[in-house]
């Protein structure tokens, strides 16, 4: 194995993280998106029916 060899592993090895990084990372965006429709309807449910019960 020469100095080729092994440059070619480091940087085989830093793109593999890299990947795995970011699938990481776009399943975290999914988790996040999903968290925030379900806080977003909630909120609407929440305001909706106070609005209801108190009209202006």
């Amino acid at each position: 194995m020469d100095a080729q060899d092994i440059i070619e592993l480091i940087e085989y090895f830093r793109n593999l993280q890299n990947n795995e990084m970011k699938f990481e990372i776009e399943e975290l965006r999914g988790y996040i998106n999903i968290r925030f429709e379900e806080l977003y309807d909630k909120l609407t449910e929440y305001i909706d029916f106070n609005h209801s019960n108190h009209p202006l």
